[in-house]
């Protein structure tokens, strides 16, 4: 596990993965009982599958399918 935080980690590379076409959100979340980063998408396809990392740091990374996400008035 890294000797960063998970919120560390997240500021660390939260514009990066935000600069990826279709990413439209970043977060922390659990899977399997442990902290893990979520990375929200519109559309969850293979090539966002090939440029989000399975890890970062050492923690899990997990893509989740949202579709569009828009403001109600």
């Amino acid at each position: 596990m890294s000797a960063m935080t998970i919120e560390e980690v997240l500021k660390k590379y939260t514009d990066n993965l935000m600069s990826l076409s279709g990413v439209i959100g970043t977060g922390q979340g659990l899977f399997d009982g442990k902290s893990c980063i979520k990375v929200f998408v519109v559309k969850k396809t293979p090539e966002l599958e090939d440029k989000i990392p399975e890890k970062l740091e050492g923690y899990p990374v997990k893509i989740k399918e949202t579709g569009v996400i828009r403001a109600e008035l």
